[in-house]
């Protein structure tokens, strides 16, 4: 009888504790803002275009399980990380006129699942997704993500995501090796695109990477590379703009995708864009920032038109970065107002360069049919319907893989 009594208000002390965490669990969930993930979609309120209005294609987005990062997280090269996203954070999410939180933060767990759930919010019909090196981290132990995550998610996404391979660092590898593992997955998985991430490695212009940029050249696969600004380990000398020069002259026909508009030596990259036909700007970061900096953000669009033309910008989050909802917003939301078209010679902006900067340069680039990949989203972080022919393409490699 005792122990029954005993047992009894053991269980009910349990079911009583369980119903307080549960309370507890509710109260803080209720503290979660939900306006970062339940919004209507990026919009222009004065020109009434919203995301749909244009095919969105985000040029630069990064996957980092969580689940694998922390296997590396033991060497003391990860407190430069730490200190990079710090950094990233105050710059994005963080209004630096008011000191006030300007976007919620994604978490540090960066899986693809995390991704989509952004890009449905943001109203981005596909994204170039590729591996988080950061080798150098590590003590060149290992990386932040791998090729094979890039797979996983074309297979999970194939209507949504294009694999960008990354197979470096290659000044330490051997050049067999790298070229084997490029074709691989550009000729099995549908890979478009590739990024060279020189702050780890070597020089821009060190000829050992001749032989990768003479396979992408010849196989059309569209070259990314990070310039301008290093924000941790590797040195900056080896990623300025200026080092495309030679690059774009040894390989004419190679299509060159400068990341972060090569800040902050972005007038060199605009200059190098008006010798070669062939380099196109990237202002992956920088938008959500520049929406905050208005006049800067027109200075620099506008020197890009007067120089280069008008179809060689193209976007993109650098997720996690930056909050890929403000980045097309501030694409959207985009003018040059008539005092400094006045002053500076610069032409208006048109909803033809909104499209152009969106998603149709990068489209044209790789061989992307952004009419048929354009998919309506319904609004309130709702995932699109529908399914696009680069899914289609996809799924036809992955059923020939299995037979």
């Amino acid at each position: 009888m005792v122990r029954r009594a005993k047992a009894k208000a053991k269980t009910k002390a349990k079911v009583k504790k369980k119903a307080a965490a549960k309370k507890k669990t509710s109260r803080a969930s209720a503290k979660i803002p939900t306006w970062d993930t339940i919004m209507p979609l990026p919009s222009n309120p004065e020109t009434g275009e919203t995301a749909n209005d244009y095919y969105v294609l985000d040029c630069e987005v990064h996957v980092m399980p969580e689940d694998y990062r922390r296997f590396i997280q033991y060497f003391p090269g990860t407190k430069t990380f730490e200190y990079a996203h710090k950094m990233c954070n105050w710059w994005q999410w963080v209004d630096h006129r008011t000191g006030k939180q300007a976007a919620v933060h994604p978490g540090m767990d960066w899986n693809i699942d995390k991704i989509m759930g952004d890009m449905d919010r943001s109203g981005v019909d596909q994204i170039t997704l590729m591996r988080e090196s950061f080798i150098d981290t590590a003590g060149d132990s290992a990386p932040f993500s791998t090729n094979q995550h890039v797979i996983d998610a074309v297979e999970k996404y194939p209507d949504r995501v294009i694999g960008i391979s990354n197979v470096g660092p290659f000044s330490k590898r051997k050049t067999k090796d790298i070229l084997w593992e490029l074709e691989y997955l550009h000729d099995n998985h549908n890979f478009k695109f590739t990024k060279f991430y020189q702050p780890e490695d070597c020089p821009i212009n060190d000829r050992r990477l001749w032989p990768v940029y003479e396979m992408c050249q010849d196989k059309g696969i569209v070259a990314y590379f990070h310039t301008g600004i290093t924000i941790r380990m590797g040195p900056t000398r080896y990623t300025v703009p200026i080092l495309l020069d030679d690059v774009a002259s040894d390989f004419p026909d190679l299509k060159i995708v400068a990341y972060h508009a090569g800040y902050p030596q972005w007038e060199d990259l605009v200059m190098l864009m008006w010798k070669h036909p062939h380099i196109y700007v990237s202002y992956s970061i920088l938008l959500p920032w520049l929406m905050r900096a208005p006049h800067r953000f027109a200075h620099m669009v506008g020197t890009t038109l007067q120089i280069a033309g008008y179809n060689r910008f193209i976007w993109g989050s650098d997720w996690p970065a930056s909050d890929p909802y403000q980045a097309v917003e501030a694409i959207l939301k985009l003018e040059i107002d008539e005092e400094l078209q006045e002053k500076w010679g610069y032409p208006p902006i048109t909803k033809e360069l909104k499209a152009e900067f969106l998603g149709l340069t990068l489209a044209r680039l790789a061989g992307i049919d952004p009419k048929k990949n354009h998919l309506k989203f319904p609004g309130q972080n709702k995932p699109p319907k529908g399914r696009t022919p680069e899914g289609d393409i996809t799924r036809r490699i992955m059923r020939r893989g299995k037979k």
